[in-house]
């Protein structure tokens, strides 16, 4: 492979830049949208729990992921139709430094908003999302087992929302740094893969994201409709069981969550079309167990209802954080990310992670898809960074 350093190289570099124009943003379409300011909430003329939550109408918080259904729930639910469930307790907590703190506080259990909601067995992981776009990991079993507490009062007061955000994450012996201030969105979820560099995190200690609505998206034509009671996945190729799903179906099977880094391949150094996420789907290797590929097989084709198609190696196809995404940060993917299905493949560029999947198939030849045959790399792997064309 050569770096890019040829003129032919450059004019295609320039021409890719030129002619992708960002789509543009939309909100995720969850809690997280909902818009309130905790800072301008005057505490000190605050009674009552009912007349706190009445400031905040509109703060919502919602549980998704491996549940029956989802579950959405307002502050005034919480401190009106769950009052009866609302405890103080004393709270142990360590800091990053190590320190050790101890505080009462007084909330509900998580566990007890989600008294009527039947939750998978696979279920391993909760990452819960805070309004301000940091997210932390817990297991479930600390919220299972009644841990993990959401709370608006500390030693008898209301939080400073300056300080504490109005509600807050309490989990009794746990780090604080997971004590996240005002939770939206709690998603529950099974295994869990962190691939994220470290050149790419904004904080050691912390699981930062670039939410849906500010991702960068690109594509070489406009965004497709797709009607997802319409929509089939058709896979097959060289495989012995041939499927075809629906959206239901891919729902139903075995989930996976990794925190990747999403850029595209054309992004300058310093440029901005790059991003974190957590993304939740198929691990790739569960679909490899139902259509059992063929030997000889070498690559995995995805086709894309855009005319878009791209391909990885079966050995790149068959890494357990691989996998076909419909959730990112909790929420189903947009139009513009790719609902309802897109692939999901750490340390490779943008070009590998195909939007709009309607067909994949098993190879026993080298593929090349729409930007590999415009001279882009086959490889297209972040580890090789001047190396971006054949």
């Amino acid at each position: 492979m050569k770096c890019l350093t040829s003129r032919r190289s450059l004019t295609i570099f320039l021409s890719l830049l030129l002619s992708f124009i960002p789509l543009g943003f939309v909100g995720a379409g969850g809690s997280g949208d909902k818009e309130f300011d905790p800072k301008k909430i005057n505490v000190d003329k605050i009674q009552n729990d009912k007349e706190f939550a009445e400031a905040i109408p509109e703060y919502e918080i919602s549980f998704t992921g491996l549940l029956d259904r989802k579950k959405e729930i307002t502050f005034k639910e919480i401190v009106t139709v769950h009052s009866e469930r609302v405890k103080t307790r004393r709270f142990r907590g360590v800091r990053t430094d190590g320190e050790k703190i101890e505080s009462e506080y007084s909330g509900i259990p998580v566990s007890e908003l989600l008294k009527n909601r039947k939750i998978r067995e696979d279920v391993k992981n909760v990452i819960i999302y805070g309004n301000d776009k940091y997210a932390v990991r817990m297991p479930a079993s600390a919220i299972l087992e009644g841990k993990v507490f959401i709370v608006w009062k500390r030693e008898g007061q209301y939080l400073v929302p300056k300080q504490d955000g109005v509600l807050k994450i309490v989990e009794d012996g746990g780090l604080t740094k997971n004590w996240v201030k005002n939770p939206v969105l709690f998603e529950f979820t099974s295994e869990f893969f962190d691939t994220v560099p470290q050149a790419d995190r904004l904080n050691e200690n912390e699981i930062d994201f670039i939410d849906q609505q500010s991702m960068f998206t690109l594509a070489i034509g406009t965004v497709p409709t797709i009607k997802v009671e319409d929509w089939r996945l058709k896979i097959g190729g060289l495989v012995e069981h041939p499927r075809v799903y629906t959206y239901e179906d891919l729902r139903r099977m075995p989930q996976i969550s990794v925190y990747a880094t999403l850029e595209t391949i054309s992004n300058p150094p310093g440029g901005r079309l790059i991003g974190n996420a957590i993304w939740t789907g198929i691990p790739m290797g569960y679909i490899f167990e139902q259509l059992k590929p063929k030997r000889g097989v070498l690559e995995v084709a995805f086709k894309c209802r855009d005319g878009y198609s791209t391909s990885i190696t079966m050995e790149e196809a068959r890494k357990e954080d691989v996998m076909l995404a419909y959730v990112m940060n909790g929420e189903p993917l947009t139009p513009e990310q790719g609902y309802p299905l897109r692939a999901v493949v750490p340390d490779k560029y943008g070009m590998k992670w195909p939007k709009w999947i309607d067909e994949i198939e098993f190879l026993d030849y080298d593929y090349k898809g729409y930007w590999e045959n415009r001279g882009w790399s086959d490889y297209a792997g972040r580890d090789r960074p001047n190396e971006r064309f054949e």
